[in-house]
């Protein structure tokens, strides 16, 4: 099933950041939101207005929504009416240190290239380096986008020059200040004034490809509503028809060097690498782009009580491995799959395969 979710008003996504009452007083936010948001908003959707609301069988089937993947719907400002669709930019590339944004607020960008480095006295683990082209100064981007196509191409690792946009051109900010009450008297408390860090999302709506349970295999309209994020805010989910996924034969590898790019953040055991073994495959990591953690948590309505923190790989983060094994089969069992070590049916990890050369 397919999805278009746009905001109705504010929305508020916590980050790992802890936030206690009465010591801290600025709730800082992320966005867009992380993938087990919108999955848990989907399950509560599901289980709210089934023929047996929050009954053990409709939690225990609520369990079967899975998310396929995740991107971003950015109304283009020079052709009215035309709409793309973004995701998450690869971590190897950069921009420029003097970079202004453009008229339809797109970005110059430089892809960073892979480098020997043989006579480097260094404790780096891997044999390759990422580096800007000589005499070339650039910097990370935070929260960048890339359009789909453009990312086929980056993945067919055609020599191509990219202009990206940033999710902060289309998200305003509009902090809330708030008081605390007794819940008794329903009267403020002290010492718990705050302020949120509350975004209105211009232009942006959020894409999701999900499974629904197959005892329901189909909504019952083609518009609703859910409650997304903190303070119960609401946003409409639009159904759609046509699949906006990658399809594996739109990428060929041409050699056994593949890079893996993540699309979504992912959770692996052994902190930032993820583990190939896991799927039967033979790879050496040769170099890597990977961007500062992100601390991932939530709340358990069931339990009453705060989930377990991850620490998460942020989503575009770029592996470049060689193997000996046939890359078709590893195409296979990558492609488009989540591969997170949690949390992967609520869309941790979803992984597409490229080509690299040096």
């Amino acid at each position: 099933m397919i999805a278009e979710i746009s905001a109705l008003d504010t929305l508020f996504f916590r980050d790992g950041k802890p936030f206690s009452r009465g010591e801290e007083t600025w709730a800082d936010g992320v966005f867009p939101p992380y993938p087990s948001v919108i999955y848990g908003a989907l399950r509560t959707y599901y289980i709210v207005h089934h023929k047996s609301p929050c009954s053990a069988e409709t939690i225990k089937e609520s369990e079967q929504i899975i998310i396929r993947d995740v991107q971003y719907l950015i109304a283009d400002e020079k052709n009215e009416g035309k709409v793309d669709n973004y995701l998450p930019m690869p971590l190897d590339i950069a921009e420029p240190e003097s970079n202004t944004k453009g008229r339809e607020k797109e970005y110059e960008v430089i892809r960073l290239s892979l480098k020997k480095i043989d006579d480097l006295v260094s404790n780096h683990p891997f044999k390759l380096l990422l580096l800007p082209p000589e005499g070339q100064i650039v910097e990370t981007v935070g929260d960048g986008l890339i359009q789909r196509d453009d990312l086929v191409v980056y993945l067919g690792d055609a020599k191509t020059e990219f202009k990206i946009k940033k999710v902060s051109d289309h998200v305003k900010s509009e902090p809330k200040t708030g008081i605390g009450r007794d819940d008794y008297t329903h009267t403020a408390s002290d010492a718990l004034l705050y302020r949120v860090g509350m975004r209105r999302p211009k232009n942006f709506q959020i894409l999701v490809e999900f499974d629904w349970p197959s005892q329901r295999a189909a909504l019952e309209t083609d518009t609703f509503l859910i409650k997304l994020g903190a303070e119960n805010k609401v946003a409409k989910v639009d159904k759609r028809r046509r699949s906006f996924r990658i399809q594996p034969e739109e990428i060929t590898l041409k050699s056994n060097r593949f890079k893996l790019y993540l699309s979504t953040p992912a959770i692996f055991e052994n902190g930032w690498m993820p583990d190939l073994a896991k799927h039967g495959i033979n790879a050496q990591l040769v170099a890597a782009a990977v961007g500062k953690p992100l601390y991932i948590g939530g709340f358990d309505m069931e339990k009453g009580k705060p989930k377990p923190m991850y620490r998460a790989v942020p989503a575009g983060s770029v592996y470049f491995y060689e193997t000996s094994d046939d890359v078709d089969v590893i195409k296979a069992q990558l492609f488009g799959k989540a591969i997170s070590d949690k949390m992967p049916e609520q869309g941790f990890g979803i992984a597409y395969l490229g080509n690299w050369n040096l």
